[in-house]
């Protein structure tokens, strides 16, 4: 793999919250909807609409980005070069205080969409959605606790390809779990419902 940048370091910080904000603030914004409409009690409907969500969306993406503004402006990311395995010389994008904050808001996002699973465990939902986002939300949780762990202890002792492949597991077993658990859910959702309408 090519060596880091100060620009690849930069767009990578960037990448992963706004992409986090946008991926699993959507998640979260759909299931709190659904949180909404399942606990009101009165005979008045609650109307939530797209547009208000996505205004919402737009502000759990702003307050990402401004983290990543800030930082980019402040503290721009740095490239280091450390040595690993003795004699073995290896530039890297290291994590600092700025990273840990970023994780630490992501994790009380997740923390508040753990919450709002338990509240919509029960509800009723077209293709049993919730179900679905829900494994999305534990899965990133989980994951983003052990690697978050699993680099702090890691930072400066670890072969550089063990951080690479932490990082690729970790993208490739949220991001990926993530679409197919939702996507998946909606093409057997469908089929199913293909199948009924033919008898």
């Amino acid at each position: 793999y090519s060596p880091p940048t100060v620009i690849t370091c930069t767009l990578k910080s960037w990448f992963r919250e706004v992409g986090f904000a946008v991926a699993y603030g959507a998640l979260l914004l759909k299931t709190w909807r659904i949180s909404v409409v399942f606990r009101v009690k009165s005979a008045a409907p609650v109307r939530i609409t797209d547009q208000d969500l996505m205004k919402y969306l737009l502000g759990i993406v702003l307050i990402f980005a401004a983290h990543v503004a800030v930082r980019t402006i402040v503290d721009p990311p740095r490239v280091v070069t450390s040595r690993a395995r003795g004699e073995l010389k290896t530039v890297q994008c290291p994590s600092d205080w700025w990273d840990h904050s970023a994780a630490i808001g992501e994790l009380l996002l997740l923390v508040w969409g753990i919450r709002l699973c338990w509240v919509v465990r029960k509800a009723p939902s077209e293709f049993n959605e919730s179900k679905f986002i829900t494994w999305a939300i534990y899965n990133e949780t989980l994951l983003s606790v052990f690697l978050n762990i699993a680099m702090i202890f890691l930072q400066d002792p670890a072969d550089p390809d063990v951080q690479y492949v932490l990082l690729f597991a970790h993208s490739q077993l949220t991001a990926t779990m993530m679409l197919g658990l939702l996507f998946g859910s909606k093409v057997s959702g469908s089929r199913e419902n293909n199948s009924i309408s033919r008898y």
